[in-house]
C-alpha cells in the first residue's frame, strides 16, 4: 500500500476491498479521546472503542506480532518508537460497511502517529487484522529512526514482503501450512518473482486458481531464505528500516543488506526454489493419514525389470512369476526401488501400516531368492487387509464431514443455506484458531472473573 505525506496529515490510500465507508467519522488523535471512550494500552500500542475485552484481545494479538517481528530480526528488546492506535468502530451487528478498514498516518507535533480504524460490524477477522498490524509495524521501522519524507513522498510496503514475514513467523513456530509448500505446482511459472515483486494489493486480493498459493508460497520462502542467511536476521533488520522509502530496484537493495546474493545474477531466484523444495520437504515426525498411506503405498508397488526382449517393463506384484524366472541380479534390481521406497515410507505411515510394509518387505526378498512361498496367497491376505484399513479411513472422513454439517444450526433443506454454511465455516476457519491470541486473552479474563467471584 502506497502511502502519501503532506505537512500536517499523512492520508493512506484506501486498502484494497476494505476501508471505511465515506461517512464515517474522522477519528481524533488519542489525546483528544473522549472519557467515555475505553482504551487500552499496551506499551505505544493504543486500542480506542469497543468493549475491555475486545481491546484487550486485540491489543494482546498485536503485542505478540511485535514481539514475534523483533525476535526474527534478531532484536528481541527493540522498542516502538512510533505510536500505533487502533481505532475500533461500531459493534457486530450494526449494517456492514463497503469497506471495514482504513490504514493512516498522521503527523501530530512533528511525530508521526501509524493509525488502523476497524470496524466491528462482521467482528474481527484475525487474518486480516494480523496482515494490518504487520504492515503498520513495518511502517514503523521504516519511520520510527528519523526518516524524513518530502511533502509529497510516498511510502510504500508491497504485499510480498507482508505476507512473507508472516509466514517466516509462521514457519519458524511450526504454524505453517505444510501443504502449501508440497503442493506438485510449480509456482515460479505460475508466478515469475518479479511478478511478486510488483503486486500491489488490488491485485493480490483479486488473484484466482494457483496464484493466491503461489503467491503466499514465494513470498514465504523469499523471506526465509533471506533469513537463513550469514547474517541474514540482521541484515532483515536494516532491509526494513529502509525499504518503505526505498524508490529503486528492491533487488538491489536486498544485495545490499544480504551479500550472499552477490555470487551471482540470478542467486536469489536460486534461493526460493531451494527453500520451496527444503519447505516442501515432510518432516520424519509427521504421520501420514490411513488414505495418504495406502495411495503412497499403491505407487511404491511396482516391479521394474526388462523382459527376454530388453524391453523395460513396470508392473504390480502380481506379475512377479516373471520376476522369478530372472537372473539373480536382475531380481535384486526388479525390487530395489520399490524396498527403498518402503524404507521411506515406514517412517510416516499411519502406524498400523508398519506390520504390512514387513510384510511386502518379506515378500519382495523371497522373490530376490527366487522361491515361491506362497506370494500369491499372502499378497491376496495383503490386498483384504489393506482394504478393511481403507474402509476404515473412509468412514474417519465421512464422520467427520458429517460432524461439521449436522452439528451446525445454520443447515436447512435450502441449497443457499448450504452455501452459507460454507462461507460460515470458511470465515470461523479465518477467524479462530489453537493459538488465536484474541481466544486466549478472552479465555484468560474469563478464568481470572470466574475465580473472582468463586466463594
Amino acid at each position: 500500500m502506497r502511502l502519501c505525506f503532506s505537512s500536517v496529515i499523512i492520508v493512506a490510500g484506501l486498502l484494497s476491498g476494505v476501508g471505511y465507508a465515506q461517512n464515517t467519522p474522522e477519528p481524533s488523535a488519542p489525546t483528544k479521546v473522549e472519557k467515555k471512550q475505553g482504551i487500552s494500552y499496551f506499551g505505544k500500542i493504543t486500542v480506542v472503542g469497543s468493549d475491555q475485552r475486545t481491546r484487550g484481545g486485540i491489543s494482546s494479538m498485536a503485542e505478540a506480532l511485535r514481539v514475534e517481528l523483533n525476535k526474527i530480526c534478531n532484536e528481541p528488546h527493540r522498542k516502538l518508537k512510533l505510536p500505533i492506535i487502533i481505532r475500533l468502530h461500531g459493534k457486530r451487528g450494526d449494517a456492514e460497511q463497503k469497506r471495514s478498514v482504513i490504514s493512516k498516518i498522521q503527523q501530530v507535533e512533528g511525530q508521526y502517529q501509524l493509525w488502523l480504524h476497524l470496524h466491528l460490524a462482521r467482528g474481527v477477522n484475525h487474518q486480516q487484522l494480523r496482515y494490518h498490524l504487520m504492515e503498520l509495524f513495518l511502517y514503523e521501522r521504516g519511520l520510527g529512526e528519523g526518516q524524513k519524507l518530502a511533502d509529497g513522498e510516498t511510502v510504500l510496503v508491497k504485499p510480498w514482503l507482508i505476507v512473507g514475514m508472516l509466514e517466516a513467523i509462521d514457519i519458524k513456530h511450526g504454524r505453517a501450512d505444510a501443504h502449501i509448500y508440497r503442493a506438485k505446482v510449480p509456482y515460479l511459472e505460475v508466478l515469475p518473482l518479479q511478478k511478486v515483486f510488483d503486486t500491489t494489493e488490488k491485485q493480490w486480493r483479486a488473484m484466482i486458481g494457483h496464484e493466491p498459493l503461489a503467491f503466499r508460497a514465494i513470498s514465504g520462502a523469499l523471506v526465509n531464505s533471506l533469513l537463513r542467511q550469514p547474517g541474514g536476521r540482521p541484515g532483515m533488520a536494516a532491509f526494513l528500516s529502509e525499504i518503505p522509502t526505498f524508490k529503486g530496484e528492491i533487488e538491489s537493495l536486498m544485495r545490499k543488506h544480504f551479500p550472499g546474493m552477490n555470487q551471482s545474477h540470478n542467486s536469489l531466484e536460486k534461493w526460493v526454489t531451494l527453500e520451496l523444495l527444503e519447505l516442501g520437504t515432510a518432516k520424519i515426525t509427521e504421520v501420514q493419514s490411513i488414505l495418504e498411506t495406502d495411495r503412497r503405498l499403491e505407487s511404491i508397488l511396482k516391479l521394474r525389470y526388462r523382459n527376454k526382449d530388453g524391453q523395460a517393463v513396470v508392473s504390480d506384484l502380481d506379475a512377479y512369476p516373471d520376476v522369478l524366472k530372472l537372473k539373480p541380479k536382475e531380481r535384486f534390481d526388479a525390487v530395489a526401488g520399490a524396498r527403498a521406497e518402503l524404507e521411506r515410507l515406514s517412517y510416516r505411515c499411519f502406524p498400523t501400516y508398519r506390520p504390512l510394509l514387513y510384510e511386502y518387505e518379506m515378500l519382495m526378498r523371497d522373490m530376490i531368492i527366487g522361491k515361491d512361498k506362497e506370494i500369491k496367497t499372502r499378497l491376496n491376505n495383503l490386498a483384504d487387509a489393506r482394504e478393511k484399513m481403507k474402509q476404515a479411513g473412509k468412514k474417519v472422513r465421512d464422520y467427520l464431514d458429517w460432524y461439521y454439517i449436522t452439528q451446525s444450526t445454520d443447515v436447512s433443506g435450502k441449497f443457499s443455506s448450504y452455501n452459507d454454511l460454507i462461507d460460515a465455516l470458511e470465515k470461523e476457519k479465518s477467524s479462530s484458531g489453537e493459538h488465536d491470541a484474541i481466544s486466549e486473552y478472552l479465555d484468560g479474563m474469563q478464568r481470572m472473573i470466574d475465580a473472582k467471584e468463586s466463594p
